[in-house]
């Protein structure tokens, strides 16, 4: 796990700036940093550790080191491999790394490292760009072939790990972290209207590969792109994976269940491979104690680790569901407590260190674990993401399917898919403003609609946007979406930032391409049954999940009393930061509309309201902190 950096041009020319750009990503690598440099006509590397002695180049590759795995000098990057032929800046793990570097030496290729890294330039030296289909893992890469004069990007199926891009004055620019290209850059960045209406008017973030900064893109997620830099530094993303939701398998729910089990035990298994204590993010819902439990069953002797945030207030505190599965599991478990004063005064990293705007202070608690399991000496944690999106968790897909059941005019079907939700189901289908946003515009309360407040730029961006969040579908399409667009692109960049902040490597084993394909296909009725989402995982987990968490009905959701503070002094500071930054945000925001509209609202108002406040504010300081400019 690391940050890499790099530059791109046609022509010989001054790239020094990649020192800049992996010193501003040096939280992502604490233990070593490396770059390269190389020349036209394949000269190089000129390899570098003073700025001012770096060559005029044509690629420059810059690294900054987590070591996880094979943490002696074999691992340090840029790697070079076949006798300097190809030169690799990698982050992320490809689990599957054993098993590939067995067949790739059956194969005729040497190692003379035990890192994964090194297997990655085997396997492009022995397949080419087709490696990329046979790796397991997350990851974000650049390989600078010198014969072929060819940079190859790639990123990993889901976008676990990030890759920006960006063209400026003739140069490429590449980087885990979008500060990293900033720091190329320099000077006040342009935003991005279009990314800015669709945060404030539907809190819709990371929806396709534009950011919140123009000129500024994400590398597509299961994808690679082979570069010429004496022909053209356009990026051509070629995909090498695709979701299919057509993809359909008929299988009796027992045996699904039991395949589940099989392809869930393997993924976390593979994610437990490491070099230094691997932990776990613990909430006490179903997905992180399954992960918990699991780890136990794969690694009966060393100590487990869990991490998981705990709330003063009761109605936000689920610590005793943490305790039950780190029990149940034999971790020993170490709790953080997310307050408000807490909250105020990490405001100011939290946003530097994600980059883009966020719509939730939920990520502060998932700050606060990471924080916490570095202090406690383990570097490594795996952490629940995709699940719900993968098993039709949320229960948004529920109140889908009974719609879909009810278009089709299949009415007594839907009538008993609803009892059942009340009977059996989250009693969270009662907290109806959690589901605002996918209403019909007609039947959202006025006061929940952003476009009231928009400024001009914004608001004339909104033909641009494509957020769909209501548009009708079936729930495999849903669930597809939210794994492209509307969910775990954004969840995966705030655990990428907020681990990385700390220098943790997390870890998402219900992302497992294998896992993720296998469920998607099944039917519908093994996800959604009797009024419960995850039935297939319910069943498949039962004796290794306590039944308790199994069988709850009170899942919130990894949440912080964000309505509660936002009464308090958290209100009182988005309304400060709206108004300082107000010369800033014009172009985007109506600030002194936005804000009477808050002062003269009640209590049931600004519950609504709520959302939309936290969203300006939090760009309020994005935008004064990366000093953006409306255009």
């Amino acid at each position: 796990m690391c940050g890499i950096a790099g530059l791109v041009s046609g022509r010989p020319t001054d790239l020094s700036d990649v020192f800049a750009m992996t010193r501003v990503q040096a939280h992502r690598g604490p233990d070593g940093s490396g770059h390269a440099f190389f020349g036209p006509d394949g000269a190089g590397p000129f390899a570098s550790d003073v700025p001012a002695a770096a060559p005029p180049a044509i690629v420059a590759l810059g690294h900054r080191r987590l070591a996880i795995i094979d943490c002696t000098e074999g691992g340090h990057q840029p790697m070079p491999y076949a006798d300097g032929r190809y030169w690799l800046t990698y982050n992320g793990e490809i689990y599957n790394y054993r098993e590939l570097r067995d067949e790739l030496r059956a194969l005729g290729r040497h190692f003379s490292s035990a890192s994964d890294s090194e297997v990655i330039l085997a396997a492009y030296a022995e397949w080419g760009t087709e490696c990329f289909r046979r790796f397991n893992g997350m990851w974000a890469l650049a390989i600078w072939d010198r014969t072929e004069r060819c940079l190859v990007l790639s990123r990993d199926r889901f976008g676990v790990k990030p890759l920006h891009l960006g063209v400026r004055d003739g140069v490429l620019a590449f980087a885990s972290e979008i500060k990293g290209i900033l720091a190329h850059w320099g000077g006040s960045p342009a935003a991005n209207p279009v990314a800015i209406h669709d945060y404030l008017a539907h809190g819709a973030l990371n929806t396709d590969d534009a950011t919140f900064f123009q000129g500024i893109t994400a590398f597509p997620p299961g994808c690679h792109a082979v570069l010429r830099p004496g022909q053209s530094l356009e990026v051509r993303p070629v995909p090498f994976w695709q979701l299919d939701p057509a993809r359909e398998l008929d299988l009796p729910f027992d045996e699904a269940c039991a395949r589940f089990a099989e392809l869930f035990r393997s993924s976390v298994q593979l994610r437990m491979r490491s070099d230094v204590p691997v932990g776990a993010c613990l909430s006490g819902g179903l997905d992180s104690s399954s992960i918990v439990c699991a780890m136990r069953q794969q690694e009966q002797q060393s100590s487990i680790h869990t991490f998981t945030a705990r709330f003063p207030e009761p109605q936000f505190d689920e610590s005793r569901w943490a305790r039950m599965a780190a029990e149940r599991a034999r971790a020993q478990p170490h709790f953080s407590v997310p307050t408000e004063e807490g909250y105020l005064a990490e405001l100011g990293d939290l946003v530097w260190h994600q980059d883009e705007p966020f719509s939730t202070a939920s990520i502060y608690a998932q700050w606060l674990v990471m924080k916490q399991a570095r202090e406690t000496g383990i570097p490594v944690l795996l952490d629940g993401q995709g699940a719900d999106e993968i098993l039709g968790g949320y229960k948004k897909f529920y109140a889908f399917h009974i719609l879909s059941l009810a278009r089709r005019g299949r009415l007594v079907a839907a009538g008993r898919e609803a009892a059942s939700v009340a009977l059996h189901g989250d009693r969270g289908y009662l907290r109806w403003r959690e589901g605002l946003r996918y209403m019909p515009r007609f039947l959202q309360p006025k006061l929940g609609a952003a476009s009231d407040w928009l400024g001009p730029a914004v608001a004339a961006a909104a033909g641009d946007s494509r957020v769909q969040l209501g548009a009708p579908g079936g729930l495999r399409q849903r669930q597809v979406a939210d794994l492209r667009q509307y969910s775990v692109p954004s969840l995966l960049r705030y655990e990428d930032r907020n681990s990385m902040a700390w220098s943790i490597e997390s870890r998402v084993p219900f992302l497992d391409y294998r896992l993720a394909e296998f469920v998607l296909a099944l039917p519908l009725q093994h996800k959604l049954r009797q009024g419960r989402t995850k039935a297939l995982m319910r069943t498949a987990l039962r004796g290794l999940v306590p039944d308790e968490i199994l069988d709850r009905r009170d899942k919130m959701g990894f949440v912080t009393p964000q309505s509660l503070w936002m009464r308090g002094a958290l209100g009182e500071r988005m309304q400060q930061s709206l108004a300082a930054a107000k010369p800033r945000l014009q172009e985007w925001l109506r600030v002194d509309e936005l804000l009477a509209a808050w002062r003269s609202a009640g209590d049931r108002q600004r519950q609504t309201m709520e959302p939309m406040l936290f969203r300006a504010g939090v760009l309020a300081h994005w935008a004064e902190k990366f000093e953006v400019r409306a255009g």
